[in-house]
């Protein structure tokens, strides 16, 4: 495999002499490099926020370690202390290395060790706060409505560019603009309706955490079976059904039978209410998938008709469970969990 230009310009001996280690042999894997040392391995990573957010994610993946959770992230401080160093501009950090494979299968047993993993960590992260004032962009509640008004902004301006463009993509694009702006106003209009404020108030009150990347590649299976969170990067203060709307949008493949025990799974910890089904529901109805191809393709240069057209295709599969899910919450609903709501 060929070395990503990036990690071979960067002094990496000289980086891991920092925390007292010495190279032995490394390997681009993902977004990061592992690295092999005399101490064992570890995962090298470029922080793509500014420095400042950083002492967030430290703390939070030490408090996470003091409360249980289980096979927690551990980064490495750098032998004058440092949380981690800057090269180039660029902040990098260091943190053990977790073995096992983030290409599993999603069997039944799996889906449901997902949904166990998001809840124990939405468990093991109540009440979590740091010594340093919190940088304004880890702190996220309530956000979804904001988010999604600035997002139906974007669509109107990206389908207004695609029916003045010449391409495949925009002709495409601008064909499906109408339902693309109905499904974004009338997910907006059912957020409004729905107790989205108490929930947010409810898990600010018990200062929860949210991982906000649970996505296939940040999930390890182990070599024993256990399953495993990693990069906590784009870790924030957040209500929990931030992360349960990613979590179904990504490992669901639109199937409810899927989300049944994704669901189920995460209700061994927290079971969800009929009102946090239908918030997600709503959530999950805003056209999330054509603003990201929008802002690639007007905002980044970067069009992709075969993805526009993949994502057209999954479409019926999409709105179909999400019929399922606003009429029968019930049958992604747990009744059980291993502690209540709000303990304490």
């Amino acid at each position: 495999m060929a070395r990503c230009p990036e990690w071979t310009d960067l002094p990496l001996e000289e980086m891991l002499a920092e925390y007292g280690l010495c190279l032995k042999d490394w390997e681009e894997v993902s977004s990061c490099v592992k690295v092999e040392t005399a101490q064992g391995l570890f995962r090298l990573k470029c922080f793509a926020y500014p420095q400042e957010e950083f002492p967030f994610i430290y703390r939070l993946v030490q408090y996470l370690g003091k409360q249980g959770f289980r096979h927690p992230e551990r980064i490495r401080l750098t032998r004058r202390g440092q949380f981690g160093l800057t090269i180039a501009d660029r902040f990098y950090y260091l943190a053990s290395w977790q073995e096992g494979t983030t290409d599993f299968e999603l069997k039944p047993e799996t889906l449901l060790g997902i949904g166990r993993l998001l809840g124990s960590f939405h468990a093991a992260g109540r009440g979590f706060s740091t010594i340093e004032p919190i940088h304004p962009a880890r702190i996220q509640w309530g956000a979804w409505p904001d988010k999604l008004t600035s997002r139906l902004g974007d669509l109107r301006r990206f389908i207004k560019t695609a029916q003045q463009g010449l391409t495949a993509f925009d002709r495409l694009l601008y064909r499906q603009g109408k339902a693309l702006l109905t499904a974004a106003e009338g997910a907006l209009a059912k957020l409004e309706k729905l107790p989205y404020q108490e929930v947010v108030r409810r898990d600010r009150e018990a200062s929860y955490v949210c991982h906000r990347d649970c996505i296939p590649r940040n999930v390890v299976e182990r070599p024993n079976g256990d399953f495993v969170l990693i990069d906590y990067d784009n870790a924030a203060h957040a209500e929990r059904i931030d992360d349960l709307a990613k979590l179904l949008c990504t490992f669901s493949g639109w199937q409810l039978e899927r989300a049944s025990l994704l669901l189920e799974g995460y209700g061994q910890w927290f079971p969800l209410e009929e009102e946090e089904v239908r918030l997600i529901g709503a959530f999950l109805e805003f056209p999330m998938e054509y603003w990201k191809l929008g802002r690639n393709t007007y905002q980044r240069g970067r069009p992709h008709i075969r993805a526009l057209q993949g994502q057209l295709a999954a479409d019926q599969a999409k709105a179909a469970f999400l019929m399922n899910l606003q009429r029968n919450p019930e049958r992604v609903m747990s009744d059980y969990a291993v502690f209540p709501r709000n303990p304490g």
